[in-house]
């Protein structure tokens, strides 16, 4: 409609001239010189490929951007930035409850007020972190799209796929959005089989597609390179780690991180779900009791975080909060610390699957998806040595994907309320004839 039409040119607008502040700084200057130096474009994806990583088509498209004048690169972030405000209403606003205006709105009002500035200044204002972070988290929702439409019971057209299987190979070039991207396709595919009992087969080459491009990046010898690398250079100590002080550094790293800077995204989706448990279920359900604790933990939790950055001191409460710590050295902790860690791991666990069961007719099986999917994008961090040179960067897909939940099931609920309305006027509307 001419609305959208004027709403696309106004976001685009705003995110050229944000777009236009950033300065090409520390490895932007690296890729911008990387034609020059490995003679040619393909000497540079040969070289890149075999010692640095599998990222070769957002950074080798950042290596061609930036042989152009800066304001060619602006025009393209602008154009992605629109694209990701778009797929998060398509993919997160399925029922189209929300009136254009106000989502395109609040999509980069949420982006920008509620991820830490330490995250966004490390991604969508980074030329080189910004064609993974921002171009990726676009890609990977275009990938998904098809499939969403189809669970929705949409027609998918053929720019749909073929959006969508450019998506998926450019995603899958980021290993971060590649194994989310697949992950989210694998449980949405899995839901269309088991609960609509029917999938089209073009969602199933896309899968594989996804599946098969993911790998091979993933297994390109840079990788591998870049990881060993790093353990020489910032963490000697990680060949000592068994795959449990992997896996529990990973959960440390996404708990420790979230309630430390992001936990009133937290607390928002909890307050959300637990308000829709009560209004949708008995308060004396074992679910919605269940939910109510989970939410006084959140709170607690918060309390304890915020008086351990303010002063600088802990208390007797913050020792409900601590996590089992990662170190093969130390293989003496307390069962009291170690069922503190498992409450605190299984109350992140809780609200995935109370997001799952939210709407009494229909299993939230998107939000679900991504809900999960966000924190494993962090947890996989804990089997990368590169986990201290990327800092905050990881961060940014959960912190991004955590806030489009809410987005899910707050117009999943209304879509809900809707047809309800419905169903009371035609039931008033047929007594009456």
């Amino acid at each position: 409609s001419a609305k959208k039409v004027i709403w696309y040119f106004a976001l685009y607008a705003m995110f050229f001239v944000l777009s236009c502040y950033m300065v090409s700084r520390a490895d932007d200057l690296v890729f911008q010189a990387g034609i020059e130096h490995f003679g040619g474009f393909s000497g540079w994806v040969k070289w890149f490929s075999n010692n640095w990583g599998g990222r070769i088509v957002p950074q080798g498209l950042l290596v061609i951007l930036l042989q152009f004048p800066p304001v060619v690169f602006y025009l393209f972030n602008a154009f992605a930035w629109v694209l990701l405000v778009i797929y998060i209403k398509k993919v997160f606003d399925a029922d189209g409850v929300f009136r254009a205006g106000f989502i395109y709105g609040l999509i980069p009002a949420l982006i920008f007020i509620l991820i830490p500035t330490s995250v966004l200044t490390g991604t969508v204002f980074w030329k080189c972190a910004n064609v993974l972070y921002l171009w990726g988290s676009a890609a990977l929702l275009a990938a998904v799209y098809p499939l969403v439409k189809f669970i929705y019971g949409q027609k998918i057209t053929v720019p749909d796929y073929v959006i969508s299987v450019i998506g998926a190979v450019y995603a899958s070039s980021f290993e971060q959005a590649g194994v989310l991207m697949c992950g989210v396709l694998f449980l949405l595919l899995l839901y269309s089989v088991l609960v609509k009992r029917m999938v089209k087969w073009q969602i199933v080459v896309l899968f594989l597609l996804a599946a098969a491009c993911t790998f091979y990046f993933c297994r390109l010898p840079g990788n591998a390179v870049r990881s060993h690398i790093e353990v020489l250079g910032q963490l000697p100590k990680y060949d000592m780690y068994s795959t449990l002080d992997k896996v529990l550094w990973g959960v440390w790293y996404v708990i420790n991180y979230i309630e430390e800077e992001a936990m009133y995204i937290v607390l928002l989706l909890a307050g959300t779900v637990v308000f829709l448990m009560h209004q949708n279920r008995k308060r004396n359900d074992p679910v919605v009791i269940g939910a109510d604790i989970m939410l006084v933990f959140f709170v607690l939790c918060t309390i304890n975080r915020i008086g351990l950055t303010n002063l600088g001191r802990e208390y007797f409460l913050s020792n409900l909060f601590k996590l089992v710590p990662v170190d093969t050295v130390n293989f003496g902790f307390s069962a009291l610390l170690a069922i503190c860690s498992v409450i605190h791991f299984l109350a992140y666990v809780y609200l995935g699957c109370c997001i799952l069961i939210i709407h009494p007719e229909k299993l939230e099986i998107i939000g679900f998806s991504f809900f999960f999917g966000g924190l494993a994008s962090m947890w996989m961090m804990g089997f990368s040595p590169t986990i201290y040179a990327s800092k905050g960067r990881p961060r940014f897909l959960c912190y991004l994907f955590l806030l489009c939940v809410e987005i899910r099931i707050v117009s999943g609920a209304m879509c809900t309320e809707r047809e309800k309305e419905n169903v009371f006027t035609n039931a008033i509307f047929h007594s009456g004839q």
